[in-house]
């Protein structure tokens, strides 16, 4: 057993200082990092004048051979950076069975349920943001949602290869928990189709983005906005999807291919992003994107998917009482709509 300090004069030492001393290493308190996970920051020091910035992540969650977590990063107090890292082994060994069986429906009431037909989501891993209070806070977002689709998903011809969806969802679990499953459109309950594909209003809008698309709304998530042109074919690299329900956005979503993450690792340029389009004004005040990431991080052998260059949006300014609406402040840096590439 190795004592923590010498004993030079044991017999004064009293029988309280004596464990004291003969404690083992292992056996002193736990650092933060030890005793709640994902609540610790890793930071560094910025250059003269300018603030630390800081580095957390949420709990993990096992996917493929490896798991993939939530992490936030931050300037001084302000949110810059929310993500969702990959460990390189995340992307070996993925499961090739379309579903988990998490959210199934069996809409043809036929006794079963088809995999592929009456299934949604895939394989889900549903990730909490660093639990480490307003320090890890990115406002508006509440939880993160990563689903691997093996086969793709609906529309055919365009979505149903193998690749990941990634949602950044604004609204708590719960209410994406009342989403119902059914048998309308992508399995969601006919009863709530109508406030699934309720118009998102233009000023809170996406531009590029249409205002409601009710074939796409889907049972446990929301109506999918989709800025792609039809005839684009499937996806070969990435794009970013809005969600939305009773006419308001709940989740911003890239979806990758896995190929394009993979690509990263051997190109000279570990990053690509691409502009996410903006609204008029957000409806909520708090911090949102203006561009989102795919990266591979050599140092950590991981692979990142973030919505990154986060501007704060006030709230809007309510309507005049009497004759028309108060003018609308335009949220940071609108960007064009545009299909982003790799």
């Amino acid at each position: 057993m190795r004592l923590t300090r010498p004993l030079t004069r044991p017999l004064a030492l009293t029988g309280a200082a004596l464990l004291t001393a003969l404690l083992p290493a292992a056996a002193t308190v736990p650092t933060a990092a030890q005793a709640r996970p994902g609540q610790a920051a890793a930071c560094r020091p910025s250059a003269a004048g300018a603030s630390t910035t800081c580095v957390r992540y949420g709990p993990a969650a096992p996917l493929g051979g490896g798991r993939v977590r939530v992490y936030t990063e931050h300037r001084g107090s302000e949110p810059r950076t929310l993500g969702i890292a990959l460990t390189r082994s995340a992307l070996e060994s993925l499961p090739t069975h379309p579903t988990d069986g998490g959210h199934c429906h069996d809409a043809d009431r036929d006794g079963r349920t088809d995999p592929m037909h009456e299934c949604v989501g895939g394989h889900g891993r549903e990730l909490a943001l660093p639990r480490a209070g307003a320090a890890g806070s990115v406002p508006p977002f509440d939880w993160a949602l990563l689903n691997w689709n093996p086969h793709g998903h609906s529309p055919h011809g365009r979505y149903d290869v193998a690749h990941f969806d990634a949602h950044f969802y604004l609204i708590p679990r719960r209410e994406r928990d009342a989403i119902r499953l059914g048998s309308c459109a992508l399995l969601i309950d006919c009863a709530q189709l109508k406030s699934a594909s309720r118009p998102v209003p233009a000023a809170h809008l996406p531009a590029g983005y249409p205002a409601s698309t009710p074939e796409t709304s889907e049972g446990a998530m929301g109506e999918h906005l989709d800025s792609r042109p039809p005839d684009t074919g499937p996806l070969t690299g990435h794009t970013l999807i809005y969600g939305a329900y009773d006419g308001e956005i709940i989740f911003i979503e890239p979806m990758l291919t896995k190929d394009s993450l993979e690509r990263l690792r051997t190109t000279t340029r570990h990053r690509t992003c691409a502009p996410v389009p903006q609204p008029r004004v957000w409806r909520t005040a708090g911090w949102y994107p203006t561009r989102y990431c795919l990266a591979y991080r050599p140092r950590h052998d991981d692979y990142t998917v973030s919505l990154t260059d986060l501007t704060h949006s006030p709230t809007p300014p309510p309507a005049t009482p009497a004759g028309p609406p108060a003018p609308l402040r335009e949220a940071p840096d609108p960007r064009p709509a545009a299909s982003p590439r790799t």
